[in-house]
């Protein structure tokens, strides 16, 4: 049978779905890659509609046809073969991703991306039921429910993490450093992203915590830092990037801008088009005094827009980093709306960025100057995290009218109790495990006692006031912004045994030098 006036037709139904000119668009391709002509495009589109034409004339299942459905599950395939952060988005998930970005959405509370063809927490976002139940940075998530992650798409994992708030979703989990995945179920919930904790640490010592770099992060980092100011003269800052995975560019150049001095290099982008390379550095307005000592915290959760900041402050040596090795994600996505759509769009990689010293750290990751790992904890105690023992038996001591005034009032008694609660109910639980983490679960209860009584902002503060690697950067503060002998003795450098380590660091040095020598 003769299909070329059904060809035709769907041709022309390709070019309105897809909403692109395409004859502009292979026109400054090709201008970009001359190795190919209009031509040679439109020839690659001949099977493509060939096989469009066939699957809706003769698939078996007619109600699995419809154009539209062929016609996007085409270009997410196209854009799968470009890298993990490049992604099809349908109008239903562009209006997720607007309104993820505004602060303000409903699911689990964790941030995912693909590394090293696993799906994998970036970070667990701050208060939500991810966090709560112990999900850290680097666990891949093997299964959701009961479907497989191998080979999923970020948007299709999005689709089944999410859902109607209060219903349950099981994830299984594989850590790394644990012989066996283990499965997690969360509730989910609605997620209000609130980009600023700020905090004044004993000695005037102000705290910044940023969670994501959000619209207005910049106007509510400065504001924060002005208000601990008024409270009283800060003897320097601390700004905890932990488990923040980037974000809105602009904000985090705003941000770090508050730290350098005007012309400083603040981060570069490279990409094909001319406006895609970019460079953006300090202005000449509002500043933090540059005699006061500033600390940056990172861990292997700190990504993308995190990375600007804690790069351009370490290279500028305006602060000290410390904490773990960085997430590693230097590329620039470009969100482009498709016209004539009903909404879709691309969210496109365009560009890589590089830090002041020229190093893209896409797939590295940065460095900090002393490193501070969270210890792993023992398989019992991971258990206790996910089925949310905590949060139980802290409901029981409520009960009982215990109200602790400090984390000292959590006596041997008490923590007895605790254990013995945990081994009555979660199975498999070790209590010499339990032991070795001890000072852990000690400082989480007492947090969820104050969650409990006093309401979530305190907690927050209670945690962070109690967090033995917040008193780290205070020390660093308190010794004018530099790392002491007895610290880097404490805390040896890890070496970095990766593929991707200083090596590759050379490589991307040398590659930056020679381009900008051509």
């Amino acid at each position: 049978m003769d299909r070329r006036p059904s060809l035709l037709t769907t041709a022309f139904l390709l070019l309105a779905l897809c909403g692109v000119s395409f004859a502009a668009g292979a026109a400054s391709e090709s201008a970009a890659n001359p190795k190919e002509s209009n031509e040679d495009v439109y020839k690659y589109l001949n099977p493509f509609v060939d096989a469009l034409a066939i699957i809706r004339e003769k698939y078996v299942d007619v109600d699995k046809t419809d154009p539209k459905d062929l016609v996007y599950g085409a270009i997410q395939g196209m854009v799968n073969t470009l890298d993990p952060f490049s992604q099809f988005m349908t109008p239903d998930e562009y209006k997720e991703m607007q309104t993820e970005t505004s602060g303000n959405f409903g699911g689990l509370g964790i941030e995912i991306a693909i590394k090293d063809d696993h799906l994998t927490v970036v970070s667990p976002i701050e208060g939500t039921p991810a966090e709560r139940a112990g999900i850290k940075a680097g666990d891949e998530i093997a299964k959701i429910g009961d479907t497989s992650t191998a080979s999923m798409t970020i948007n299709d994992a999005v689709k089944l993490l999410r859902g109607k708030v209060g219903t349950k979703v099981t994830i299984t989990i594989v850590r790394p450093g644990m012989d066996e995945p283990f499965d997690v179920t969360l509730v989910r919930d609605t997620i209000k992203i609130e980009s600023i904790h700020s905090y004044m640490l004993p000695g005037d010592i102000g705290y910044v915590r940023i969670t994501e770099f959000i619209e207005n992060t910049t106007d509510d980092f400065i504001k924060a830092v002005d208000d601990l100011e008024k409270k009283a003269p800060l003897k320097g800052l601390v700004i905890d990037l932990r488990n923040d995975p980037g974000g809105l560019l602009n904000e985090a150049v705003g941000v770090s801008d508050f730290f350098g001095k005007k012309g400083d290099m603040i981060v570069s982008t490279k990409g094909r088009s001319e406006n895609q390379t970019q460079e953006f550095r300090a202005s000449d307005g509002e500043k933090f005094p540059a005699n006061k000592p500033v600390v940056v915290m990172v861990n292997e959760g700190s990504a993308s827009g995190a990375e600007i900041v804690a790069g351009a402050l370490k290279d500028w040596k305006r602060a000290a980093l410390i904490g773990s090795k960085t997430f590693g994600k230097g590329s620039v996505q470009t969100i482009l709306p498709l016209d004539n759509s009903d909404g879709a769009a691309l969210r496109l990689t365009m560009a890589k960025y590089y830090t002041p010293s020229g190093v893209c750290i896409h797939g590295i990751g940065i460095e900090p100057d002393l490193d501070l790992r969270d210890h792993d904890l023992t398989e019992s105690t991971i258990k206790v995290y996910t089925k949310e023992i905590l949060e139980k038996f802290a409901e029981v001591l409520a009960k009982e009218g215990f109200k602790p005034a400090s984390e000292e009032d959590l006596s041997p008694k008490v923590m007895n109790r605790f254990y013995d609660y945990c081994l009555a109910n979660v199975k498999k639980t070790d209590l010499d495990e339990l032991k070795k983490d001890g000072d852990e679960l000690k400082n989480s209860l007492y947090v969820e006692l104050v969650r409990q009584e006093r309401g979530e902002t305190e907690a927050r503060e209670t945690a962070v006031l109690d967090d033995p690697q917040v008193k780290v950067a205070e020390e660093i503060v308190d010794n004018g912004g530099k790392i002491s002998r007895q610290l880097y003795a404490q805390y040896p450098k890890i070496k970095d045994t990766s593929i991707a380590g200083e090596k590759k660091l050379e490589e991307e040095r040398s590659k930056n030098q020679d381009d900008d020598g051509e």
